[in-house]
């Protein structure tokens, strides 16, 4: 059975949706997907191509923003996420091949606008358990927020005051 795990009111996770799974995921109030699994990646399931449509049939906005589990901590792949993250209408859906790396990304663009512990205690709250990367999320977070350029987009700046990050509970 296809579950989707809700991190935040506006955000939530899980597995690769099947094609009839983009209708529980409308269903469940959801208002856009955004798929970061990568097409090449080994496995039988949806591609992006053949997901888009199916989401957007079911009234979804689909966005794909691929990472390998890799490359997770490289800015360009938590940037092109955060960018989703403002550009998508919430709530948003994201998926991978389990949730598990939808998970980390959120937690490192949390990570750039809430402290650390906080974003972890979130995962945790929703079944999910990342503390073994906590060194890795204040990291990225500190390279980040030394940018001045990152200072100057309005969009970014916004997204920490949002509910799709959370934090009304511990910040």
């Amino acid at each position: 059975m296809f579950e989707i795990t809700p991190i935040t009111l506006e955000f939530g996770i899980g597995p690769q949706p099947t094609a009839k799974d983009f209708a529980a995921v409308r269903i469940a109030g959801y208002a856009a997907v955004l798929n970061v699994r990568p097409d090449n990646e080994n496995g039988n399931y949806l591609v992006s191509g053949d997901a888009r449509p199916l989401a957007e049939n079911q009234g979804l906005t689909y966005a794909h923003s691929p990472s390998n589990n890799h490359a997770l901590f490289e800015t360009d792949i938590i940037d092109r996420f955060e960018r989703a993250l403002t550009e998508l209408p919430k709530p948003i859906f994201a998926h991978c091949k389990s949730g598990t790396r939808t998970a980390i990304l959120w937690a490192l663009v949390a990570s750039r606008h809430r402290k650390t512990k906080d974003v972890i205690a979130d995962l945790r709250d929703a079944g999910q358990e990342i503390e073994f990367l906590e060194d890795e999320l204040r990291e990225s977070a500190a390279e980040v927020k030394g940018s001045l350029l990152r200072l100057k987009d309005d969009a970014l700046l916004s997204l920490g005051r949002s509910k799709l990050l959370g934090g009304s509970r511990r910040d």
